[in-house]
């Protein structure tokens, strides 16, 4: 009985779907005492799909393509029911295929002759507009996130990278605030953030405490903690910190314990207000003041909730902030780095 689906696939594929006749499949179904329609549905439909993913290889589907498709329907006894099922499964397919290929390439702006392409599929398989609809529009969304995904994995986010965020949007004819999740959101504010922090000047303000003329200050934060470690350990040579560790850390979900230390490690010094000026750290807590000059330091090691400063002389620091620890990390790493240019 397989022979007759053999021999049938055989014919199809050696002649012209137009010179093929029913008087042809009569003959298979004769020889082999079987009836295709009722024994081998699935495969008549497999070999509908076939033909018309091949008429849609060429990403056009001419008047001599519908009338093929419209006489194998007839030779193969397929209902309408049934051809539109699968038109509709394999136009997905390659509409999906056409328009992701149009988004990587342009960002979603057509040319003349696909936005053509895709109406004239669209109208020649009779593809609900809901259906076409759903799937550009996961199609857009999909690319979109994972364009955002890449900014944030190079940890980079310019006012440029910004516009073309929303150019690609605007393109693309989605709201980008439903696409992004909150998580992805909240990272490419950070970046943001970020991106300020490392290249435009930073605003200098008149703090409460006394400072050097020379001296600028740039951040102050209050209810800050400062702690010690108890044990000396082994200091770098050198200042050997950068940005990129830094943001990469703190971009991550804050799933890291507190301060990434147990008590056993930490001993606590002092509460109080915590401020950065171009030359060092100042912190003015309850029971003592304590300053860190920025030649002095080594190593910053980002913690969840704060930093931790190795020092020439001396143990290590953590200092614990109720919130922006990111941001005065980087900060500190900036003015730290400018000075030793």
């Amino acid at each position: 009985m397989e022979n007759g689906v053999i021999e049938l696939n055989n014919l199809l594929a050696a002649y012209p779907i137009k010179e093929i006749s029913k008087e042809h499949i009569s003959e298979i179904e004769e020889r082999y005492q079987i009836s295709l329609v009722h024994e081998f549905r699935l495969n008549l439909e497999e070999f509908y799909a076939v033909y018309l993913n091949f008429c849609l290889s060429n990403k056009s589907l001419n008047d001599d393509d519908i009338a093929s498709l419209s006489h194998l329907k007839f030779l193969l006894s397929l209902n309408d029911e049934t051809v539109e099922k699968l038109n509709h499964k394999i136009g997905e397919i390659v509409y999906k295929k056409c328009f992701e290929k149009v988004i990587h390439i342009a960002h979603g702006i057509l040319t003349k002759e696909e936005e053509a392409f895709l109406e004239k599929m669209e109208k020649d398989l009779k593809l609900p507009k809901t259906l076409v609809e759903r799937f550009t529009s996961e199609i857009s969304s999909n690319y979109i996130q994972k364009y955002a995904e890449k900014r944030i994995n190079n940890l980079i986010l310019s006012p440029d990278d910004e516009k073309e965020i929303k150019s690609i949007g605007k393109n693309l004819n989605i709201d980008i605030e439903k696409s992004f999740s909150d998580q992805i959101k909240k990272q490419l504010n950070q970046l943001k953030s970020y991106w300020a922090i490392e290249n435009l000047p930073f605003t200098a303000f008149e703090p409460n405490i006394v400072i050097q003329k020379s001296e600028q200050c740039y951040f102050k934060i209050r209810s800050v903690n400062w702690y010690e470690l108890r044990s000396i350990r082994q200091k770098p040579s050198f200042y050997n910190s950068n940005a990129r560790v830094l943001k990469e850390f703190y971009l991550k979900p804050t799933s890291h314990k507190s301060m990434n230390h147990s008590n056993d490690y930490l001993k606590y010094i002092d509460r109080g207000d915590l401020y950065l000026t171009n030359k060092r750290i100042i912190f003015i807590g309850t029971v003592k003041n304590i300053n860190i000059r920025f030649e002095k330091i080594l190593k910053l090691t980002p913690k969840a909730d704060g930093i931790e400063i190795d020092k020439e002389i001396g143990k290590a620091v953590v200092i614990q902030l109720p919130y922006n620890a990111d941001e005065f990390a980087l900060i500190l790493e900036r003015l730290i780095r400018e000075r030793s240019i």
